[in-house]
């Protein structure tokens, strides 16, 4: 029998379960792939690890801002990979988000909401570090292309007429829609985001009418990232918090999926498609657990 046992925790990123939503969406052919199931406990391991692979050669010293969950998997592997590690936050992400980064060793940087990204910025040119930047990288969706996409399309044998996907940094909806309509030219790509968030304007001619603020992590931005590619993306809907938060728990007490508040929130947005959605086969994934928020969302 050949050996399932890998070398690190690097090495057992991906291949995650795609579940059907039968019991929320019983009408619906509705499925989610679980990225939380990642060892670093969401789909950002996968992104980490691809633009990790393209540092420079002799990088000791790694600075990303984020609003969680890269910052983990940036913790993790530079605990695997031994390299100093610093990540800037938000002040208003979870607790559990920082002591999770804290728990790998790494030094967590809370920062105005506002600032985080320039605090970034500072650190790594102050101590000479690799700032990854994966708001700016193209690496970011690069990753969701090579690694998460084909993932996705095998799972599924390739019955996938929409691909539904929350819109934060932007590399995972731009890099997955990619191959998606590069296998099938026919898939319709539908990012979800809060209310007056900015990628709904790259895509319609809608603009926001009021001012973006949110308590879900991870999804919409006051400006849009330049990871977010605009033409793979058919169309973007908008989800109020309190709908995102009610799905989140909704998935937990009668699915038996405990997610994140964006896998709310892009439940919320499908619920709020299936008109136009109805007898087409729907994918999405849920990016993180809800283990995240547990003193936040629930």
């Amino acid at each position: 029998m050949q050996s399932q046992v890998r070398n690190s925790v690097m090495d057992a990123i991906g291949e995650t379960p795609v579940v059907r939503l039968g019991r929320v969406f019983p009408e619906a052919n509705v499925v989610a792939k679980l990225e939380y199931m990642n060892p670093g406990g969401s789909i950002k391991d996968r992104m980490v690890r691809y633009m990790l692979r393209h540092m420079p050669a002799g990088t000791r010293h790694v600075v990303e801002s984020s609003s969680g969950n890269t910052g983990a998997a940036l913790a993790m592997a530079s605990a695997v990979l031994g390299l100093r590690c610093d990540v800037t936050v938000p002040d208003t992400t979870s607790t559990e988000k920082l002591r999770r980064i804290a728990a790998y060793g790494a030094t967590v940087h809370a920062c105005a909401p506002d600032d985080y990204h320039a605090c970034a910025e500072d650190l790594a040119r102050d101590n000479e570090a690799h700032y990854l930047d994966q708001y700016c990288t193209p690496l970011n969706r690069e990753a969701h292309y090579r690694d998460t996409g084909p993932e996705l399309w095998r799972q599924l044998a390739g019955e996938i007429d929409v691909f539904v996907c929350g819109v934060g940094s932007g590399g995972t909806i731009s890099g997955i829609g990619r191959y998606l309509k590069e296998c099938d030219a026919r898939v319709r790509v539908i990012g979800v985001e809060p209310l007056h968030s900015s990628y709904r304007k790259l895509v319609t001619d809608e603009r926001p009418h009021g001012e973006f603020k949110t308590v879900i992590e991870g999804v919409g931005k006051r400006q849009p990232s330049r990871s977010f590619d605009p033409a793979v993306v058919d169309d973007v809907v908008q989800v109020a918090d309190e709908d995102a938060l009610a799905w989140c728990r909704r998935l937990a007490s009668e699915e038996g999926i405990l997610a994140g508040g964006s896998s709310g929130c892009v439940a919320a947005g499908i619920a709020g498609l299936r008109p136009r959605l109805r007898g087409l086969r729907i994918a999405t994934v849920f990016p993180d657990s809800g283990a995240f928020y547990l003193s936040k969302y629930f």
